[in-house]
């Protein structure tokens, strides 16, 4: 279903990479990293019951427990950091961006960002981050990510908006069955790696070519 408008907008939240971004993750790579680094725990990645990279890193963490699930944590979140970092170099902001951001702004609409990636990486890109919106909360500044409810939670209770009346704007399903979990009206970007048949079977009440295209929906 496509909103007509958008009206009574109080807030709107942004996934980072593939939204606002482009960062080219080599998920691949880290993923292969991942799994030998598994193999040395003498463990099997085949078997895990999480397939997306941080839950899975979570979970032989738990498996392994102790000072080798400790060791195994570090040594795999300092591989992710080494690939977001790598990839942060080269990334750039979508044109439009801080224009959208200070339009939303001026608009009386509170910003936000919350993402997967590592604060250092986002801050590389965008370093004015922290400055130009309400709230942004990384990976690292969390205990639980999205799709965990508990990272959106987090974020409307910051910026002080009524879920119902909040945008969960992003280019992955991820982002879109987290803003459904907690009451938020979940927009689709197809600036990433997801269809729009994607984005619409996870929930996308409305699906744009670009986030910029915010500004001809909002009312």
């Amino acid at each position: 279903m496509k909103r007509t408008k958008l009206k009574g907008i109080e807030g709107v939240i942004f996934d980072f990479d593939g939204t606002l971004a482009e960062m080219k993750i080599d998920f691949p790579s880290i993923y292969t990293k991942v799994y030998e680094l598994t193999g040395e725990y003498g463990m099997d990645a085949s078997k895990l019951k999480e397939t997306y990279l941080i839950e899975v890193i979570e979970e032989i963490t738990s498996i392994l427990g102790g000072e080798a699930g400790k060791r195994f944590y570090e040594t795999a979140i300092k591989i992710v950091v080494a690939e977001e970092l790598v990839s942060a170099r080269e990334a750039s902001l979508f044109p439009g961006t801080r224009e959208l951001i200070l339009w939303l702004k001026e608009m009386g609409i509170k910003v936000g960002i919350v993402t997967r990636n590592c604060a250092e990486a986002v801050l590389s890109v965008y370093p004015e981050v922290k400055r130009e919106v309400d709230l942004f909360l990384p990976r690292d500044s969390v205990k639980r990510i999205k799709p965990d409810p508990q990272h959106l939670i987090e974020a409307l209770n910051a910026l002080r908006v009524a879920d119902t009346r909040c945008l969960m704007v992003g280019d992955h399903p991820i982002d879109i069955k987290s803003a459904i979990r907690v009451n938020m009206i979940p927009v689709g970007v197809l600036t990433g790696h997801s269809t729009e048949e994607e984005l619409l079977d996870a929930g996308a009440e409305l699906i744009l070519a670009d986030a910029t295209r915010l500004m001809d929906e909002i009312n």
